[in-house]
């Protein structure tokens, strides 16, 4: 049976072109290049949403709660291998950095209930496994947007992978630092080129492998 991953994130896992907001083909998004990269072994579902945040509501822009999503999706989807949780950016536009992290924790924990309420059969059935990728950092830039929600997150946005890391670490999850691998475009400061979805893409691939193969 294939091992099952479902990615749960924002724009950028949606596949949000910058500008234009047209999404990037199945092969292009870094969802998909873990696809690609993982092969016939493994089925990558995909739950990424525009505007979508860890645990916070907006009420000018509805149903992009994380926390109200997650339990539909992972019931939805199961059997599955590995919970993998890309989000972060839109909650600088009610909190910092570390209410980023406490945000993506909470959607850990929320997990773990899901994971342990009694259902005809349990979602994770070789035991919860999480992967938490730590958001890129939105570009200097985004203080020029006049039309961006998160023009204020330039600077929290610089420490969310020290806040991210040590959540991670004391949740017993793993961790990845997008930042380490994409960036997002000159034209908007936040959504990715198709370079970092795919620099992305491998790199989760290979922490997916790590992760599962041992299994």
């Amino acid at each position: 049976m294939k091992k099952r991953i479902l990615c749960f994130g924002d724009s950028n896992t949606w596949g949000y072109t910058p500008l234009t907001g047209v999404r990037y083909d199945e092969h292009t998004r870094w969802t998909g290049v873990l696809q690609d990269a993982l092969g016939d072994g493994y089925a990558v579902v995909e739950d990424g949403m525009n505007a979508r945040t860890s645990a916070y509501e907006d009420m000018r822009d509805l149903w992009r709660n994380g926390r109200d999503a997650l339990p539909i999706s992972l019931i939805s989807q199961k059997p599955l291998d590995l919970l993998i949780i890309s989000l972060g950016t839109n909650d600088l536009k009610f909190t910092d950095a570390l209410g980023a992290a406490k945000g993506v924790e909470s959607l850990i924990s929320l997990a773990d209930m899901v994971q342990n309420k009694k259902e005809s059969s349990l979602v994770f059935p070789n035991g919860l496994k999480v992967l938490v990728i730590s958001p890129i950092r939105v570009g200097i830039g985004i203080a020029d947007n006049p039309d961006t929600t998160v023009r204020d997150g330039y600077a929290q946005a610089q420490q969310f992978t020290g806040y991210f890391k040590r959540m991670c670490a004391a949740k017993g999850v793993a961790f990845l630092d997008a930042a380490d691998y994409a960036e997002p475009s000159v034209k908007d400061n936040v959504h990715m080129e198709p370079e970092s979805h795919r620099a992305l893409g491998l790199a989760v691939a290979d922490k997916v492998r790590e992760l599962l193969e041992a299994d």
